[in-house]
């Protein structure tokens, strides 16, 4: 169960699917947010997450990037 507010949760979903990314990356960061309102993280935790995070997320490379 979240501690995070509905509206919190429903504008991380929000943002994720408007940036094109998988539904793992919300409930990724929503963890990652409930973790933290919970306890107080190490240093290691906090880099767990993140890594759980950028894991998550997708990238699109197309072309190059001579847009001059």
């Amino acid at each position: 169960m979240s501690n995070l507010d509905r509206e919190v949760i429903k504008a991380i979903q929000e943002a994720v699917r408007e940036a094109g990314q998988p539904d793992k990356v919300a409930k990724r960061i929503e963890a990652w947010l409930n973790a933290m309102s919970t306890s107080e993280l190490s240093a290691t935790d906090e880099q767990g997450y993140l890594e759980n995070v950028r894991a998550a997320i997708t990238v699109n490379v197309t072309g190059g990037s001579d847009e001059d």
